[in-house]
């Protein structure tokens, strides 16, 4: 197992103490609830539910009634799976789930040490993860297990804290039209993430006398206190609002550890830290070989020379976006002979990544907010925002100015099919915006929309109606949330963050040095939300923060790790990707030019191309040469797409009834191309979709925005389907 390889990393040290700081306390007031906070509590139900299934397709979901005497407690979509009707075991046993999504899709649960200080084969008492696993099988594949490839592609989505199993579940076929069918593909849920068990939850809870569940007991408990939050607003909104979000923070934080107290040594909160999800995936390797290796039918006589250098076998493939690219680096750099395959796209620092504050990521993000009045102005009548003969100035005046007005009185918007209003403020604006910014291809448009709206007065059409019915029923949902991105992200830091407030003003003064949006970023779940954190990870960080006279060697791998970066980033800029690039001796960069997060935000053939080669083949780009930090060459691909230009849509247009409508026409991206290729670029653009779904998700939990569904874009219930307590 992985721990034979606890020593190999000079990364690893014991967690160093912080410089001493002053720490000022904040006595958080108790909210005040009415009937604005239900409202703001029943659109977080609503938007949680509805962004999974814009992202994830069709939403299979439940509604499940507590009847203790009955045999069956709750009535689950057809197809559906339960993962605690799935036998944990330590050996891979796959057996097919969710049919409802699909009908290749294979579910096993891998029972890996929580501490693996303390391996299973020492103590059946040992603490124990159960790791969720999916597989969608490539092509050819039979019941004979070495009819699989000989690694599957392991995927994670981010984060920390994206689910890898859903991804695998709703994007797997995609992936396959996108890369190839040659490999099988694998997700999991990270220790403390999603279906994995236990869960990072600081809201666990019992069921209630009722009728709810305890999962339902602690999502309700969870959305409750996310709406609480609204009126706060983002760090920047008001000269208190860094004083609350901090209260807040610190709340949260003695939530975790009440919960984290009550499980003792064996506490997952202590065992979550990235590290140790990457001994996990060492595991996860190691057990896929074992399964492999218990085929009955002899398999081919192979090469020796050939296979060593060739064959990924008991090696790990693996494509990681954001916070996965800070995962697979970790593990390219505690096991370096066992990197097969390893893209990391969307390149965490990750020097600044285990600092108290990450401050620089941001570093681009204005230009490419700026950049949609110049996209919006081009694009003339498509861009919703734009009125005739509009310079791009002239549309950022009209923003300025509704922002202006936002910020002195916030925006009350009644429902169309609900009698309860609804504010929108400045910063409900500006967190979908940021959201936009994570693909500006469909994000922009999107917002166009979204301010048009706004300026006409006409939010009502895009707010959808507060469901207080679901309030009453026991829900079955594909992701249940839970506190794991701020778990692994306050584990991962070497140096507690434990600030008074005029520290913390300080580091948000330096953030708001990078970008207008320090705001929003101060307040991600691995930064602010981290002061306080009072649980101490068990395994030592890593030391990738290392003072620079130290001058690491660079990581000698046993395959070159291949980096991709866009080259306008709105959380993780180019320079973050050249810097990583040069920690590893013989890694590769691709920078495909485009904005977004993750090259996944724009379609483009050229980098589809350079994937598929080196999956399928171990070939890589040539090698980067660096004259200076930011300076040299290395390879380059062109987006194929831009806002207003896509395979999504080239305009966005009202109808006689208001009704804003987009125009699909992608003859002239993808003229020239063959089936093969038109067939890559189109799963690609859909993988977008999937991969910004799971950060949605992920977001829906730090703040509750009323408008999150116009930039998504899609309605789960009609006013005809609503649930109701008597059904």
């Amino acid at each position: 197992m992985a721990d034979e390889k606890l020593s190999l990393s000079p990364l690893l040290e014991e967690k160093q103490a912080s410089p001493p700081l002053p720490t000022g306390r904040v006595s958080p007031r108790k909210p005040s609830w009415n009937w604005t906070h239900l409202t703001v509590l029943c659109l977080a139900i609503v938007a949680g539910i509805r962004i999974l299934s814009h992202f994830h397709g069709h939403i299979q979901y439940g509604y499940r009634h507590s009847e203790p005497e009955s045999q069956d407690p709750f009535e689950a979509p057809d197809g559906w799976t339960e993962w605690s009707t799935i036998a944990p075991s330590e050996k891979l046993v796959w057996q097919p789930c969710f049919a409802a999504y699909d009908n290749d899709i294979f579910c096993a649960r891998l029972t890996v040490p929580m501490d693996y200080h303390r391996p299973l084969n020492q103590s059946a008492d040992n603490p124990k993860v159960h790791l969720a696993l999916i597989m969608r099988p490539g092509q050819g594949r039979t019941q004979d297990p070495s009819s699989y490839s000989d690694s599957p592609l392991l995927i994670n989505p981010g984060g920390p804290g994206g689910s890898g199993a859903l991804l695998a579940i709703t994007a797997g076929q995609l992936l396959h039209t996108a890369i190839g069918t040659d490999r099988d593909i694998v997700g999991f849920d990270p220790r403390g993430v999603g279906a994995t068990t236990p869960k990072a939850d600081c809201f666990a809870a019992p069921d209630d006398p009722f009728g709810l569940d305890g999962r339902n007991v602690a999502y309700m408990n969870r959305l409750g206190w996310v709406a609480s939050g609204h009126d706060v607003g983002i760090v920047n909104s008001s000269n208190v609002a860094l004083s609350k979000i901090n209260a807040r923070s610190k709340a949260l934080a003695k939530l975790c550890k009440r919960i984290d107290e009550a499980e003792g040594d064996d506490s997952i909160f202590r065992y979550s830290n990235t590290p140790n999800v990457a001994r996990d995936m060492l595991s996860i390797v190691h057990a896929r070989d074992e399964w492999r290796s218990t085929s009955t039918v002899d398999e081919p006589q192979t090469d020796p020379e050939l296979e060593s250098s060739d064959s990924t076998k008991g090696k790990l493939v693996y494509w990681g976006f954001s916070y996965g690219t800070l995962l697979g680096a970790t593990f390219a750099s505690m096991f370096p002979d066992k990197v097969g395959r390893l893209i990391l796209d969307g390149v965490v620092d990750a020097d600044h990544y285990v600092s108290p504050v990450a401050i620089d990521n941001i570093l681009d993000t204005d230009t490419i907010w700026e950049n949609f009045f110049v996209y919006c102005a081009d694009a003339g009548p498509a861009c919703a925002f734009s009125l005739l003969g509009d310079k791009p100035e002239d549309i950022k005046k009209r923003f300025d100015d509704a922002i202006s007005r936002l910020e002195k009185e916030p925006a009350v918007v009644l429902p169309r099919y609900a009698n309860v209003p609804v504010m929108v403020t400045a910063s409900d604006v500006k967190l979908i915006i940021f959201m936009a910014l994570y693909a500006p291809i469909t994000g922009f448009p999107q917002v166009a929309v979204t301010l048009k709206a706004l300026v006409d007065g006409e939010l009502d059409t895009l707010i959808a109606a507060p469901i207080s019915t679901l309030l009453c029923h026991n829900l079955t949902l594909p992701v249940w949330p839970d506190d794991a991105q701020k778990v692994i992200g306050c584990s991962d830091k070497r140096y507690k963050l434990n600030d008074d407030l005029d520290t913390l003003q300080k580091r948000f003064e330096e953030m708001a040095s990078y970008s207008s949006f320090a705001d929003i970023w101060m307040g991600i779940g691995f930064n602010l939300p981290c002061n306080g954190w009072e649980i101490d990870a068990k395994d030592p960080p890593m030391r990738w923060d290392d003072h620079p006279t130290h001058k690491p060697a660079p990581i000698d791998t046993s395959f070159p790790i291949l980096f991709l970066s866009n080259n306008l980033d709105p959380v993780t800029p180019l320079h973050s990707a050249l810097k990583m690039t040069r920690k590893f001796s013989t890694a590769s960069i691709v920078e495909q030019k485009a904005m977004g997060h993750c090259t996944l935000s724009c379609v483009s053939l050229c980098t589809i191309n350079h994937i598929r080669a080196y999956l399928d083949k171990g070939v890589l780009p040539p090698a980067p040469r660096f004259d200076s930090d930011d300076v040299g060459e290395w390879a380059t691909c062109d987006c194929d797409e831009r806002p207003w230009k896509s395979l999504r849509n080239v305009g966005v247009h009202r109808d006689a009834d208001g009704r804003f409508h987009e125009e699909i026409e992608s003859a002239e991206i993808l003229s020239g191309k063959t089936d093969e290729e038109v067939d890559a670029m189109m799963a690609y653009k859909n993988l977008r979709t999937r991969l910004a779904g799971s950060d949605a998700f992920l977001r829906q939990f730090d703040y509750p925005n009323p408008l999150r569904d116009a930039v998504l874009g899609t309605a789960l219930f009609t006013v005809e389907d609503q649930p109701t307590c008597g059904k």
